[in-house]
């Protein structure tokens, strides 16, 4: 589901917490993992079951000589709590001393230090590391695609409109079945009131996450804005529909309440 994520565009500085990449060990499965990277696992897996015990753990193998894993994992421990700082801080020091270290996944990194630092409504620092991530050179396909999908966020929220859609291009390039980009895509075009490009990708949107309110809801905006209220109507009652207690259908709501007193008045 896109609902935790839905209305990122929409409320850029909305807090999102950093999705996490693969395990530090090799993405080949039938290469075994060595017992740092097996530490690694068990203590995000902690961070997120248990933040403050993920903090006090990460901690304690930091002390040890854990050195940017458990500074790695650290910043997992602070995002579960919605400690942006915090979370930004570690995974900065972890990807600096991963740079240093030459290690293989550093892209990734500095990928969740930027995804932190949006989160926490820090936009250019965001990109700021953003960057850094994509100048290690290891990111390809949809990791590549989510790290600009982060970067047109944070254009966004800089209301830097014009290089969030350049953005755009290569998230649909590098990541076509994610619904997420082509509703974020779509919120975009419908602000900058290219209503043709909204109504072409929010359908792709609605074909790869059709049971999901957030598409709904946008689509019912992008209606809206070119003057057909029927079919705005139409998806925001979907909306509610799908999931009557998420945030889209909260708003959906509050959109259709106003779309009655309107048509009354």
């Amino acid at each position: 589901m896109l609902i935790s994520l839905a209305l990122a565009l929409a409320a850029p500085n909305v807090a999102v917490p950093p999705v996490p990449t693969a395990p530090a060990g090799s993405a080949d499965s039938s290469v075994p993992m060595t017992m740092t990277e097996v530490r690694f696992n068990e203590c995000v897996d902690l961070a997120v079951d248990d933040p403050a015990s993920g903090i006090v753990e990460a901690n304690r193998w930091r002390i040890e000589g854990g050195g940017f894993l458990a500074r790695h994992c650290l910043g997992f421990a602070y995002a579960e709590q919605f400690n942006w700082d915090a979370a930004t801080n570690s995974f900065v020091e972890a990807a600096r001393e991963a740079e240093i270290a030459k290690y293989p996944r550093t892209a990734n990194f500095w990928a969740q230090a930027g995804n932190a630092a949006l989160a926490g409504g820090k936009a250019d620092k965001a990109l700021e590391y953003l960057n850094a991530a994509l100048v290690q050179g290891t990111l390809v396909g949809l990791q590549k695609g989510e790290v600009h999908l982060d970067r047109a966020r944070a254009h966004v929220a800089l209301d830097n409109y014009s290089a969030a859609k350049d953005e755009f291009v290569m998230v649909h390039k590098l990541a076509p079945q994610d619904p997420l980009g082509w509703l974020l895509s779509a919120t975009l075009a419908r602000r900058m009131n290219d209503l043709e490009r909204a109504k072409a990708d929010i359908q792709v949107a609605a074909n790869l996450a059709a049971t999901d309110p957030a598409v709904a809801l946008e689509a019912g905006n992008i209606a809206y804005a070119a003057g057909d209220r029927i079919e705005a109507k139409s998806n925001w009652e979907k909306a509610v529909e799908i999931d009557a207690e998420s945030q889209p259908a909260k708003a959906a709501k509050k959109y259709l309440a106003q779309l009655v007193t309107s048509v009354s008045e």
